[in-house]
């Protein structure tokens, strides 16, 4: 996908005094790879889980790339990070508990592969907006069970309780997707941008502006003019036609 243009911003917010967000934007070979991780854990070991997923995803795929299929590469990778941050939360007392969610994409051809943990999310955005990842979160597994509505889901206290992290956990298990990415947008982003805009309001922006970077600013300033409260990170993607 030679014509691809990716581009990727992070904000602390307005009401954080650090940035525990992370994420990557990556051409390897012919393939793109992007992430978006969201730190947990408090300040310090939140940040550092966010920068190890995006650090061993990078790494891993780097190393397989063109000797595995991709989805196979994907979750090797997801599994070399859980692995790592893992270990170092059991081994270092003040990084105990830390962990990270992730939402990552493999670009080749006109597919992509995206592979979530947690409640970061991906999005395909044309004349319409369809989250394509599901969150691992406490409030999504009530809504599927019909235990509250979709209105009451928005404004729940419990909505920011993951029950998916990677590094928490021995073992991790993402959840895969495969699209084809067309003349859409890709967009994956924290909770920052979701919690404070909604998906009406976020594809209003990415289709009233042309160019990428400048989309990705205007998210992370729109969210942070409704009062985020959290690090806000978004990265969009999207294939030129010459």
């Amino acid at each position: 996908m030679p014509n691809l243009v990716a581009c990727g911003k992070s904000d602390k917010g307005v009401k954080r005094d650090t940035n525990e967000d992370s994420f990557l934007v990556r051409k390897i070979g012919d393939i793109y790879l992007l992430a978006v991780a969201d730190g947990l854990g408090g300040r310090a070991a939140g940040e550092v889980a966010s920068k190890m997923a995006v650090i061993e995803l990078e790494e891993t795929v780097k190393a397989y790339i063109g000797k595995e299929p991709e989805k196979e590469i994907i979750v090797r990778a997801i599994t070399k990070a859980n692995r790592e941050i893992f270990l170092l939360s059991k081994e270092n007392p003040e990084y105990a508990g830390m962990g990270t969610t992730l939402v990552a994409a493999l670009i080749f051809s006109d597919k992509a592969i995206v592979a979530n943990i947690g409640d970061s999310r991906a999005y395909i955005i044309d004349n319409g907006i369809k989250q394509i990842t599901k969150d691992h979160s406490l409030v999504r597994e009530m809504l599927e069970k019909g235990n509250i509505s979709g209105e009451d889901a928005s404004q729940n206290l419990q909505k920011n309780i993951i029950t998916r992290v990677l590094g928490v956990d021995a073992e991790v298990n993402p959840d895969l997707f495969e699209i084809k990415l067309g003349d859409n947008v890709l967009l994956l982003c924290s909770d920052g941008l979701t919690n404070s805009l909604t998906d009406l309001e976020i594809q209003k922006i990415v289709n009233n502006v042309a160019d990428i970077e400048n989309v990705c600013g205007r998210l992370i300033t729109a969210a942070n003019k409704n009062g985020s409260k959290d690090n806000v990170t978004v990265i969009l993607a999207k294939e030129l036609n010459e």
